[in-house]
């Protein structure tokens, strides 16, 4: 269980905004803040965000997690904790 309250305005996978790009916020303070946006489009609501090591036997480590929360009439993903630039296809502003 994660220690961080959360939003229940979770939506199901059929939401992603039609251009293939999705918003992404820092939820690690009490607020919701743009930070990029990601290609991410996928079927889960949350999401164990991993960075490679670059060792041969291709191993990563944990380096965050994110949820997916309606942003607008749309999804969007909202990091809970860790580092949202190693979110796949991860796009600063």
């Amino acid at each position: 269980m994660l220690d961080t309250p959360f939003p229940t305005d979770f939506t199901d996978s059929d939401s992603w905004h039609p251009s293939g790009w999705s918003p992404v916020y820092d939820r690690l303070t009490s607020r919701r803040h743009l930070v990029g946006f990601t290609t991410l489009q996928c079927g889960v609501d949350r999401l164990v965000i991993g960075q490679e090591t670059g060792d041969q036997l291709g191993t990563f480590l944990i380096a965050g997690e994110a949820r997916v929360a309606l942003a607008g009439a749309f999804n969007g993903w909202v990091v809970v904790n860790g580092d949202y630039r190693h979110l796949p296809g991860f796009w600063a502003l």
